[in-house]
């Protein structure tokens, strides 16, 4: 088992289910309520995040919190999402 911080994990994880959800950085901020260079600093593996924040997070992705979290094989899957065009 290879040894990964637990911030890059789950700023992997959400940068995964954003970018399935089709939503920019500021779109998820957006719907999460913080500013955008707070999505970047998640996704990026340099702030940790809180329980709050990941259940808002979760929410706003519409995913299941342990997705967040989980590692490797035991990742589940993300639902296919179809892309928004852009306006």
């Amino acid at each position: 088992m290879s040894h990964m911080d637990v911030r890059k994990i789950v700023g992997l994880n959400i940068r995964k289910a954003r970018t399935a959800a089709g939503l920019s950085q500021e779109e998820l901020a957006g719907r999460m309520g913080v500013e955008q260079y707070y999505i970047s600093g998640l996704e990026s593996g340099r702030r940790n995040i809180t329980l709050v924040t990941l259940w808002k997070a979760a929410i706003a992705l519409d995913v299941e919190p342990s997705m967040l979290v989980a590692r490797g094989p035991h990742r589940p899957e993300l639902p296919k999402r179809r892309i928004r065009a852009k306006r």
